[in-house]
């Protein structure tokens, strides 16, 4: 099993790529990737710039170069849901883009059933045993994120409400989702 971790930004995944061992720095397509450990368990973690083309490219590296069976995703998002407070975690359940029409999708390749990413199911339950059997500081939630190219206004939330009812937005997760559903690479965001 070899895991790649995906954050959009130097803040969001150095922390982790400091605690890693046996590390090996590789750069490819404007890309830092870290090889390594953590816990044991072979890591390629990087930081893949904002944007969904930018982290489509780092996944599909990751998989491609790397050889990775799972990716996690992991960043700072946007909540949508009014229940969510700064610091606060989701784990995604399942993922969509907000800003790409249904049909383009479930239409035209990849025929998907429907708009959304499913979340590897053992990861997911993996994720909730973490979960039920620790304490943390901070309230987690599992459920909806959608990604988009914009920030989101007042308005253009309301409109993701209604259409998805997601608990947070970002800009890179469903892209990553894409590209590990077109490799079936298991995926979870968090």
């Amino acid at each position: 099993m070899k895991f790649g971790i995906i954050g959009p930004s130097e803040d969001e995944i150095m922390p982790f790529i400091e605690d890693m061992s046996n590390k090996k720095i590789t750069n490819l397509a404007m890309l830092t990737f870290h090889s390594g450990t953590y816990e044991n368990v072979e890591v390629v973690a990087l930081y893949c710039g904002v944007c969904k083309v930018n982290a489509a490219i780092a996944a599909q590296i990751l998989i491609d170069k790397f050889n990775v069976t799972h990716i996690i995703v992991t960043g700072v998002a946007g909540a949508i849901d009014k229940v969510l407070k700064i610091g606060d975690t989701v784990i995604s359940t399942e993922i969509a883009y907000h800003d790409v029409d249904e049909g383009i999708l479930t239409e035209y390749h990849p025929w998907m059933e429907s708009v959304y990413f499913k979340t590897d199911s053992k990861l997911l339950e993996l994720s909730r045993a973490v979960i039920e059997n620790n304490q943390f500081t901070q309230n987690v939630y599992f459920g909806k994120i959608v990604t988009g190219e914009a920030f989101i206004s007042e308005s253009g939330r309301t409109e993701i409400i209604s259409t998805y009812n997601p608990l947070c937005v970002d800009m890179e997760t469903a892209s990553i989702a894409h590209v590990c559903y077109a490799n079936t690479i298991p995926f979870i965001a968090v």
